[in-house]
């Protein structure tokens, strides 16, 4: 890149990143807040600290339910692409297995095949 190329860089607005932080931060918090206030006012006899308690908990144990069903999915396609290999390895090993002997067959009787109008092409050597 030339110079003038990174000039029209230093121009845009440098930073940002911390929001890439305090987003899932609030989110969390937010999320909870939310879980914690209905514990609360479900008619259970909970105190706001066990309210609490209970609205963390569960939001961790729906954040621990997606990262367990991230990797069940990526385990599932690595598993699935192993099928799909292994099932295109059988259909060749069948494939060869059936076809080989059908064009040993078919070889043989091209070979084995004399021309009708065709006679010996030297009848002195006989």
């Amino acid at each position: 890149m030339a110079s003038t190329d990174m000039d029209s860089f230093s121009d845009g607005r440098r930073g940002g990143g911390m929001f890439w932080f305090w987003a899932p931060v609030l989110i969390i918090l937010v999320a909870g807040a939310a879980l914690s206030f209905a514990a609360y006012f479900s008619g259970n006899d909970l105190t706001a600290v066990e309210s609490i308690a209970a609205g963390f908990g569960g939001l961790v144990g729906i954040v621990v339910g997606i990262f367990g069903a991230l990797v069940g999915l990526v385990i599932g396609l690595v598993g699935a692409l192993i099928g799909v290999a292994a099932a295109g390895g059988a259909v060749a090993v069948t494939l060869f297995i059936v076809g080989s002997p059908i064009i040993a067959i078919i070889l043989l009787i091209l070979l084995l095949r004399r021309p009708k109008s065709a006679e010996c092409p030297d009848p002195g050597a006989h």
